[in-house]
């Protein structure tokens, strides 16, 4: 698989510094909320399957946090993961999504980033999924 290259990098490190921000708007999350199985079917594959459980856990997170079912969110995340999922699902950024093989490539970079920056949460949220499986279902 190809790698981004170092200017690609930093553009994607730019972008999500901005996205580290977390200023969403409701916007944003109707984007997500609208678009979770346009988002997941694009994460099977590619570069970003390696991510598709985490992105499919983001995407519980967001429809529990937006339910109001799950609040143990600090809305800092809460807003990194609606902006990183609509990154995701916009076929505009950094490199398009229809250049075959490097397409996904900017979009994997930026999970990767928002998992780093996240996984407390992620793991937080997985153990309340757990025992909150019928929420969910």
């Amino acid at each position: 698989m190809s790698r981004l290259s170092d200017f690609d990098k930093q553009k994607v490190a730019d972008e999500f510094e901005s996205i580290k921000n977390g200023n969403f708007t409701e916007e944003d999350t109707d984007t997500v909320l609208d678009n979770i199985e346009a988002i997941l079917s694009k994460s099977s594959g590619g570069a970003l399957s390696k991510f598709f459980d985490d992105i499919k856990t983001m995407c519980h997170m967001v429809k529990a946090w937006a339910d109001k079912e799950y609040t143990g969110i600090p809305i800092k995340t809460i807003g990194m993961i609606i902006l990183t999922l609509v990154y995701v699902f916009s076929p505009i950024d950094i490199i398009p999504d229809f250049i075959p093989v490097l397409g996904l490539l900017d979009d994997a970079a930026m999970v990767g980033l928002c998992l780093a920056a996240i996984r407390s949460d992620i793991n937080d949220f997985r153990l309340w999924e757990r025992k909150h499986s019928s929420y969910l279902e």
